[in-house]
């Protein structure tokens, strides 16, 4: 989808530009309305960002391109042969994934009222599903991914607040492809920060500075899924930190919101493969844009090349 968003101050803010690839599907099947839940990733362009002498008031927008990240969930109201109407609710955020401070990023709860226009009949009017056997498929694979992203430097994490430093990601893992279209799959990752390296290097960290290389790393157990769509796919992925000690170090409070950042890890973004998705081809290669996060808050965005097995 290609889209426009106001904020309501333009000389802050400016105008909002977006293009926004996007997958729906049905969910909670056995309600008696139907529900399909919306989830895109893109790339979006703000006339107006923050400038040192300028524009100090926008905190939110530190460079003109960013992330732009939905997630809807509607209801249908009324659908006939030739036209659907939908009402929804949803989370609207944008973000530079951590290139260029500040990165606030925007957050908006948008309600959205969709209308959806057919000329042949409504392929949402569909058949109750067929009872009895289960034919869908399952397809076991084997994942290997290398990234490489750009993570600027924080107050927090160093002398020289808006340096940036790479960070280096290596993931393995395994999992289940199901229906073609469903890419199931847990696995392991490690992050080599040259930021954390660097701050260690410059200043005398008790408990960290002996090890530079080691306490600039971080482990991660995770698992993940892709919506795939031919040579395109949608990708998300909740980890648990198993090894960060940087972080946690310079990230002390024992709140409930700050352990949390803490403790998961989180990646979102788009992948492009070689072959055809759908063919299910025994070897596969894609490249990939995601934004890391420390949850919901901004770590660093990734390009990355990877590799893909699919078993017969």
């Amino acid at each position: 989808m290609f889209l426009y968003s106001n904020f309501g101050n333009n000389k802050v803010f400016g105008h909002q530009f977006g293009v926004v690839p996007y997958v729906v599907f049905p969910v909670f099947n056995k309600a008696k309305a139907d529900y399909k839940l919306k989830l895109g990733l893109g790339l979006a362009y703000f006339t107006t960002s923050f400038d040192s002498t300028s524009n100090t008031a926008n905190q939110l927008v530190g460079a003109p391109f960013s992330w732009d990240f939905k997630l809807f969930l509607y209801r249908s109201m009324y659908s006939s042969p030739n036209f659907n109407l939908f009402l929804g609710g949803g989370l609207s955020h944008e973000s530079n994934g951590h290139i260029q401070m500040p990165n606030m990023g925007i957050n908006s709860i948008l309600l959205s009222l969709k209308g959806q226009f057919y000329t042949n009949n409504n392929p949402y009017n569909l058949p109750a599903r067929i009872k009895g056997r289960n034919h869908a498929s399952k397809k076991m694979f084997i994942y290997k991914r290398e990234g490489l992203g750009i993570h600027e430097q924080s107050p927090s994490e160093g002398p020289k607040i808006g340096r940036k430093k790479p960070v280096y990601a290596t993931s393995i893992g395994l999992g289940y492809t199901y229906n073609n279209h469903l890419k199931l799959r847990t696995g392991l990752t490690y992050k080599y920060y040259q930021q954390f390296n660097t701050h260690l290097r410059e200043v005398d960290v008790e408990g960290l500075s002996d090890h530079p290389n080691i306490n600039a790393s971080a482990v991660v157990f995770y698992v993940g899924n892709e919506f795939l769509m031919s040579h395109f796919s949608i990708d998300t992925e909740l980890g648990v930190n198993l090894f960060k000690p940087f972080y946690n170090k310079f990230h002390p409070s024992n709140k409930v919101g700050p352990t949390l950042l803490k403790v998961f890890a989180t990646r979102l973004g788009i992948n492009a493969y070689l072959f055809n998705t759908n063919k299910l081809p025994p070897h596969n290669f894609f490249i990939g844009g995601t934004l890391n996060a420390n949850l919901a808050k901004a770590d660093f965005t990734e390009l990355s090349i990877g590799y893909t097995y699919q078993f017969k």
